[in-house]
């Protein structure tokens, strides 16, 4: 077989790229800070992102091909620009800046008699791992420097240089892990990436190729939805002067309540999510509002009853959320079973030893992944050693991190659902697996600590790397360096945006921000204080429920495997604990009846005929919010309308 090469991508592309995701981690960060546009950076497929993507790139690329085809790029030198804009994106306020500021920058500042943290945890603190306030560096970035006053850059480097050799080191770790599963899940398990898929549709040149516009542009139903989007967007923005009334699309929550004992069945259409769910397929989206509204009732059944959670920090929303949290490390566990004959090829492979698989694909070579992953681990426990832990709660505590980080990027490669979160954090799960009494009051110190990465579900979840990995087949032979290029996309993400925030805290004032650095920084560390003077574990219930739900999450996979008409998927019992998939359950809900309909009437044809009008709507939703933006910047710095667009 002849070795296949891969040309390095062009450095017009890559400047381009680079250029693009300074932007995205600039932008994302000051509307976060200074509007409290903080939903822009919250998707897994983030607002951040696809806003400047289509004002800076893609529509201006657009006009640039109705003159010169020639001069416009090419779909796969706009997707390398897109994936380079997609990592920088993992960067801003909830992607990554927001918890890392937030832990670096409280202990000595917010620590008072009241919360008790220099009793119980100062004496566990390292030294290098916080911002000191000897001088006033902390407190003068909360509340602003004196006019004049240099910015003390110098006692940022040293906790900045150590936290961001743990981070880069966990996204290489999942760099090396999706290079060793791309294989399985792409070609074996066939999966589909609908979020992916939706932004290559986007960019779509066939069809008509030989007119001045994208296919996909012309399409007269994208029009329609693309014109129906943007005049309902354009309608509330007028609104905001209270001369029209609102139209709800978003819309309020209203909650459905069956019983004082039942949680509330919240109603909310989000446009945003529908398009993307409308590419989700049907039997997944059957399972995950079945599976929510089964949730419901299961919780109103047990409140009646009297049987409650008393370890409400290991998983918040009681004994339910902890049986579909139990379903997600079983699907994990299951996906990595299915991967066993694959994985033992790459170990193969990777030790130079005869072997059929080829790694010319994949972002690096299938050595340097294992090699990679081990090294990784190896310097990830030895530094949450240096911060506290001791080995075997290391250890543990990194199992159940990547656990979770592989299950989510798992349910994303096949679901696409844009707004699930971790359901579940490992620190606190760690905490309660072992038990709070059992753990020493560095290591509790520690986990704290990790509260910058453990709960982070976009940045380290590997689901962008993943997506990048599976775009790469659409760069053709022009694809070489992608690794590096995304690589320096998340190091100019990051210096951007975390300098900004810096420089805004010293300039403004931190707690004069939109960011809200005061309550998560509390939120963290009380935590700490909270396990050390309460025994925390779980319980036999709740292991007993934790058991079932990996037992059902393991049913559902043999059922789905055995029965070709299983209509049951388990990605919607294993994501039953996110809060915003539970938020946004109605939602997906009319996403799969839409689908059902139009299968019914006219099957695979009518459903695909009627993709081009959801991405039109959210092409148009996606033009509104930024023009929602420019109005709220202009007029209404002060009150920007948040919930009448998110």
């Amino acid at each position: 077989m002849a070795k296949l090469t891969a040309k390095p991508i062009s450095l017009k592309t890559s400047i381009l790229g680079l250029a693009f995701a300074c932007c995205v981690a600039f932008w994302g960060q000051y509307a976060s800070a200074q509007l409290n546009y903080n939903y822009l950076t919250f998707p897994q497929m983030p607002l951040c992102l696809l806003i400047p993507f289509l004002a800076l790139v893609l529509l201006p690329n657009v006009l640039v091909r109705s003159v010169s085809k020639d001069a416009a790029l090419t779909r796969s030198e706009l997707l390398v620009i897109f994936a380079m804009g997609l990592i920088a994106a993992m960067v801003p306020d909830w992607g990554m800046v927001r918890y890392l500021i937030s832990v670096i920058t409280a202990p000595y500042y917010f620590a008072s008699p009241e919360n008790q943290w220099e009793a119980h945890f100062f004496a566990y603190l390292p030294d290098w791992t916080v911002i000191p306030n000897d001088k006033g560096q902390v407190s003068d970035f909360y509340a602003g420097l004196p006019s004049g006053a240099p910015v003390p850059w110098q006692d940022w480097v040293v906790p900045l240089f150590w936290w961001m050799s743990a981070l880069g080191t966990l996204l290489f770790i999942g760099a090396c892990l999706v290079v060793i599963f791309r294989k399985q899940w792409v070609e074996h398990e066939r999966l589909r990436f609908p979020m992916g898929e939706v932004i290559v549709r986007l960019l779509e040149t066939g069809g008509n190729t030989s007119g001045r516009w994208p296919a996909l542009f012309s399409n007269r139903l994208f029009q329609v939805g693309f014109l129906a989007s943007l005049s309902i967007m354009a309608w509330n923005i007028i609104g905001f002067w209270d001369v029209l009334p609102h139209i709800p699309l978003p819309g309020p929550v209203f909650n459905v309540v069956i019983d004082p004992s039942f949680p509330p069945i919240p109603i909310r259409i989000v446009p945003y999510v529908l398009c993307f769910a409308f590419f989700v397929n049907v039997e997944i989206l059957f399972s995950v509002w079945f599976f929510q509204v089964l949730g419901i009732l299961e919780t109103g059944l047990l409140n009646r009853f009297g049987v409650i959670s008393p370890a409400e920090t290991i998983v918040p929303r009681g004994l339910v959320s902890i049986q579909f949290c139990g379903g997600l490390i079983m699907f994990a566990l299951i996906g990595c079973w299915m991967a066993r004959d694959h994985i033992r090829n790459v170990l193969r492979k990777s030790l130079g030893r005869k072997s059929d698989l080829r790694d010319e694909n994949e972002l690096f070579s299938y050595r340097t992944a294992v090699i990679g992953l081990f090294l990784g681990l190896v310097f990830m426990t030895a530094w949450l050693n240096a911060i506290g832990f001791s080995i075997p709660v290391a250890l543990l505590f990194l199992f159940f991190l990547l656990v979770f980080y592989f299950g989510i990027a798992r349910v994303l490669a096949e679901a696409g659902l844009i707004n699930l979160d971790l359901p579940i954090n490992a620190h606190a799960f760690t905490v309660g697996m072992v038990g709070s009494a059992n753990l020493s009051g560095s290591t509790l110190t520690g986990l704290g600590l990790t509260n910058a990465f453990a709960r982070n579900w976009r940045t380290f979840t590997m689901v962008g790397l993943s997506h990048v990995a599976w775009w790469r087949d659409y760069l053709g032979e022009n694809r070489g360096r992608l690794f590096l290029l995304v690589c320096l996309a998340f190091v100019a993400g990051t210096a951007i945006s975390t300098g900004y925030v810096v420089h805004s805290g010293y300039a403004e004032g931190a707690d004069n921000l939109h960011i809200n650095l005061r309550n998560t920084a509390n939120l963290f560390f009380d935590l700490v204080v909270k396990w050390m003077k309460n025994a925390t574990q779980i319980t036999s219930l709740e292991v007993l429920f934790l058991a079932a739900g990996m037992a059902v999450s393991l049913v559902l996979a043999v059922g789905r495997f055995l029965f070709y008409w299983w209509p049951l998927n388990p990605i919607g019992f294993a994501i039953g604990a996110s809060a915003p998939i539970r938020g946004l359950a109605f939602t997906l809900f009319v996403a799969w009846l839409v689908q059902v309909i139009l299968l019914r009437i006219g099957g695979v044809g009518l459903y695909r005929k009627a993709q081009p009008l959801f991405l039109g709507i959210l092409v148009g939703y996606v033009i509104g919010v930024l023009a929602a933006y420019i109005v709220d910047t202009l007029y209404f710095p002060d009150t920007p309308h948040i919930a009448e667009i998110f």
